[in-house]
């Protein structure tokens, strides 16, 4: 009886457990294809991007990424086919005048190629911020401030700067750049001090959209980061 007791009990937390996990993953669907608020919606759908793999064909994926009817969707499939097709080996392989011409069109991706590539030159935070003083394409400078973000954050060597800095600079910086690299040490030092919740996050998103975008920026990744685990 006590040995059949405890396989039972073994089995009822088993079953807990898988409804949990399987409950979280629909509450990321239901809030990707409802939510209205962007951040919301995209923080949910990059969690969503290896269900999108394999649940549809790259032209299925294609037409969603393009026509999906929230912005969840349409990162999940963008995501899930930008993974698929290579990721970033296909474009670092291009010359920097064909990435640069592609970002300048709006890809983001290229942007991202472009400054992989120039990562040898942008060595310290002086540098970046330099490159993000003389950008002159907006998809360049938010790749720019990723990097910059990376200088900035908790444990970084060189440039850490600290929070209530960042908070200032992601909200009155002076260039879009640098409010990017400020939403991304913000991101990096929330996640490692992991005080704040998915219903904070989710408060800061609507409460910042479309007033302090970047600021969005920082709490969507700190809820993509949640939705996640």
């Amino acid at each position: 009886m006590k040995r059949n007791g405890l396989r039972a009990l073994g089995l009822a937390s088993c079953i807990v457990a898988l409804f949990s996990i399987l409950g979280m993953a629909v509450d990321l669907v239901q809030i990707a294809t409802t939510e209205t608020v962007p951040g919301i919606s995209i923080a949910a759908g990059l969690n969503l991007v290896d269900q999108y793999k394999a649940a549809y064909t790259t032209d299925e994926l294609a037409d969603l990424a393009a026509n999906g009817q929230t912005p969840g969707i349409r990162i999940a499939a963008d995501r899930a086919l930008f993974e698929l097709n290579g990721g970033l080996i296909p474009l670092i392989v291009l010359d920097q005048d064909t990435l640069y011409a592609m970002a300048a069109a709006g890809d983001q991706d290229a942007a991202d190629a472009y400054v992989f590539n120039m990562k040898g030159s942008l060595s310290s935070p002086s540098k970046a911020e330099a490159a993000i003083a003389s950008a002159e394409v907006d998809t360049i400078e938010i790749a720019l401030g990723r990097l910059l973000g990376g200088f900035y954050g908790p444990g970084s060597p060189v440039g850490q700067k600290d929070k209530d800095e960042l908070l200032r600079m992601v909200v009155v910086g002076d260039s879009l750049g640098l409010r990017v690299a400020a939403a991304t040490a913000l991101t990096t030092y929330w996640i490692v001090e992991g005080t704040l919740t998915i219903d904070q996050a989710e408060r800061a998103i609507r409460a910042n959209t479309g007033v302090n975008p970047e600021l969005v920026l920082a709490h969507q990744g700190l809820l993509t980061y949640l939705f996640g685990m």
